[in-house]
């Protein structure tokens, strides 16, 4: 006791204190090496030994799946830009070239992989057909002697799009502008031209040509490939303006709670930036988990004679909320790390065959049939 310990410390002094303390570490030492046998007794059974026979499962792990959607505008100056107020009587067009990134939209998903460190085993000599587990191409449990179709899962995986725009170095102009002596010449000729295809088109709509096109179909094409020489033309005083749609997705393991930290950042000179450049504005997660804790049964069952080999996972949550700007997320999401490992009853694969399905995403059980 403590007034014991005192009496000793105050009778023989700092000998007795160092003899108390070592005493207590070896306490501490015991105990802790016997919460060690007790784990390793537990999971000792998935452990595969050499020469052992075992198909190998693991538990899910999800990842915070973060989809940025956002455009990237590239301007470029056309040849006339210095003409554009003189002949097309406009001053709104681009000077010099850039390229500029806006986003458009955030969504927040989920990524499931193994997790390697919550791995299970089942012998193949053993009380379940290992030839009806169904598990996905890393590892994960999809299901115990289920059809093909329901086992199988669609992941959607994010790509990055690019379109490019083939660009001609040949400037749309009749002979006439491109013999002409200067650039101003040149944009002069340029400017006639589209005066002069504007000039067409409205005498089309009026009907006030020779020769019409015979029906309405022709004259719709006649009228979009005037609009298409017009816009070629159009280009060379006021630019071009290239949008090219992009997708960019950031991936997040959850862990322990956190808040406002930064998984990224997006720059509208550069894109999507890593979390420390700071020439982008951040994308800040807050993140608040549920972990699942396993209750004690109030009854205490009666063992089937069989150690379980085939385990489901119950599965955690998260609240988590997502900030860029004035764009805000909040949403709850399933946790597979943050879940316990449950086995399934033998019972359950004695007489008839029994089907299960499980849902590779998280782990947990979807249906059991009979």
């Amino acid at each position: 006791c403590c007034i014991c310990k005192r009496i000793m410390l105050g009778k023989y002094g700092t000998k007795n204190r160092k003899l108390l303390d070592k005493q207590t570490n070896m306490k501490r030492t015991y105990l802790l090496l016997v919460a060690l046998l007790t784990v390793s007794s537990l999971t000792h059974a998935h452990v595969v030994k050499e020469n052992e026979s075992a198909l190998v499962y693991y538990m899910p792990k999800t990842q915070l799946a973060i989809t940025l959607s956002y455009d990237r505008i590239e301007q470029v100056p056309g040849a006339f830009y210095q003409y554009a107020q003189r002949y097309l009587g406009t001053s709104d067009v681009i000077t010099e070239p850039t390229v500029t990134y806006q986003l458009n939209n955030v969504t927040l998903g989920t990524h499931a992989s193994a997790d390697t460190t919550r791995a299970y085993k089942i012998p193949v000599h053993g009380a379940h057909n290992t030839h009806l587990v169904s598990l996905t191409q890393d590892g994960r449990l999809l299901g115990y002697n289920c059809p093909a179709a329901s086992c199988e899962c669609s992941v959607s995986e994010s790509m990055t799009m690019h379109r490019t725009c083939a660009k001609s170095p040949v400037l749309p102009l009749l002979e006439e502008q491109l013999m002409a002596s200067s650039t101003a010449k040149m944009a002069e000729g340029a400017a006639k031209l589209i005066y002069r295809i504007r000039e067409t088109r409205i005498q089309l709509l009026a009907g006030d040509v020779e020769h019409l096109p015979a029906d309405g179909t022709s004259m719709q094409l006649v009228l979009e490939e005037l609009d298409q020489q017009e816009k070629q033309l159009v280009e060379l005083f006021v630019g071009t303006t290239t949008v090219t749609p992009c997708t960019q997705t950031l991936y997040y393991t959850p862990g322990e709670d956190v808040t406002d930290l930064v998984v990224g950042r997006f720059s509208r000179f550069a894109g999507v930036v890593s979390q420390d450049d700071l020439s982008g504005e951040p994308i800040y997660l807050t993140l608040q988990a549920h972990k699942q804790v396993l209750q004690e049964p109030k009854l205490k069952l009666k063992p089937c004679g069989l150690f379980a080999h085939l385990y489901h996972n119950l599965p955690g949550t998260a609240n988590v909320v997502l900030r860029f700007q004035d764009m805000h997320i909040a949403q709850e999401v399933a946790v597979a790390q943050y879940g316990v490992s449950v086995p399934v009853s033998n019972s359950l694969f004695m007489g008839k065959k029994v089907s299960i399905v499980i849902n590779p995403e998280t782990g947990n059980i979807l249906s059991i049939q009979q």
